[in-house]
């Protein structure tokens, strides 16, 4: 997500400064866990917007810091912002999981969270309320599945499945989910930094394509591009096979579906995403021309660029 969103920013002509443990070509070396690091990048950049892009997740199992950086990283970040006078607006990552999947919150904090993860980002979103951000202009969003080229190994998994043969539909219904692709969540990203205050001050948005996937067509669209036919596996089947994932699970073999995974895969979630057209607009980029410039990244990645 940061790539994308450092890209955009020139893009817009803007100047972006990065900040992160590595560091790097126009990032800062830094960590939310050392508030001194923290302080000194404030002191040399002077930003006037900060997007808090930085997470702890659990892709790969429970997050190692214990989710350090969604918790203790905003707090230190907020107790550094109250002596930051050029900073005047925050942009802050929080996630769809501040709920389970499939659960429309009634308001912006009606939480129930998914997991340890979901719960430091209920954590976060608090602390970023109850301090009022500082003192400066704040706006949270949440962000669903991000996808397109650059995405993270987890879910890039799902089209290396794809490709060689291994993905299946269950059932046959549609599942309809709120999907991000990366170059239209970047210029949601710059709007919230860039709008009117009276727009996006002390709001919380879901960032997500203006139009839900249909989660059957977007893998059949990349099962085209990599000329591998999806099959359907039926529900019960996939039912069965899930509870001897189970099992295995617990005797600590590996197995790529459990009724965890499965659940995910069948929850629909559609978010409400009027409020961030409202500021924004509609998202630019469609689910086919995604899956082409995806397609064209994943299979580049591997072999190198060609011509597609």
């Amino acid at each position: 997500m940061g790539k994308a969103l450092m890209r955009e920013l020139v893009a817009q002509g803007h100047i972006p400064v990065g900040f992160s443990r590595k560091g790097g070509e126009g990032v800062l070396q830094g960590d939310l866990l050392d508030p001194h690091s923290i302080a000194e990048a404030l002191r040399v950049v002077r930003p006037d917007v900060i997007f808090n892009l930085a997470a702890e997740t659990d892709l790969k199992g429970q997050a190692k810091g214990g989710y350090a950086a969604n918790t203790i990283g905003v707090k230190n970040l907020l107790d550094a912002l109250a002596y930051a006078p050029s900073v005047k607006r925050v942009v802050w990552a929080s996630s769809q999981l501040v709920c389970k999947p499939g659960k429309v919150p009634k308001h912006d904090t009606d939480y129930d969270p998914e997991g340890g993860y979901g719960e430091s980002k209920v954590l976060g979103e608090k602390m970023v309320r109850n301090r009022d951000g500082s003192g400066k202009e704040w706006v949270i969003f949440r962000s669903t599945t991000i996808w397109g080229p650059g995405m993270s190994d987890h879910y890039a998994a799902i089209l290396g499945m794809i490709r060689r043969g291994l993905y299946f539909h269950v059932g046959g219904r549609p599942l309809m989910k709120s999907y991000s692709y990366i170059d239209n969540l970047a210029e949601q990203l710059v709007t919230l930094a860039v709008a009117p205050e009276a727009q996006v001050n002390r709001r919380t948005f879901y960032l997500a394509d203006s139009d839900p996937i249909d989660l059957r067509a977007w893998a059949k669209g990349f099962g085209r591009r990599f000329h591998r036919p999806i099959p359907t596996m039926p529900a019960p089947v996939a039912r069965s096979l899930a509870r001897t994932g189970d099992a295995l699970t617990r005797r600590g073999v590996r197995f790529p579906l459990t009724s965890q995974r499965l659940d995910n895969m069948l929850t629909e979630y559609v978010y409400d995403v009027s409020p961030i057209e409202q500021v924004h607009g509609r998202t630019r980029v469609e689910m086919d021309e995604g899956i082409e410039r995806t397609a064209r990244w994943y299979l580049d990645r591997d072999t190198g660029p060609t011509a597609h």
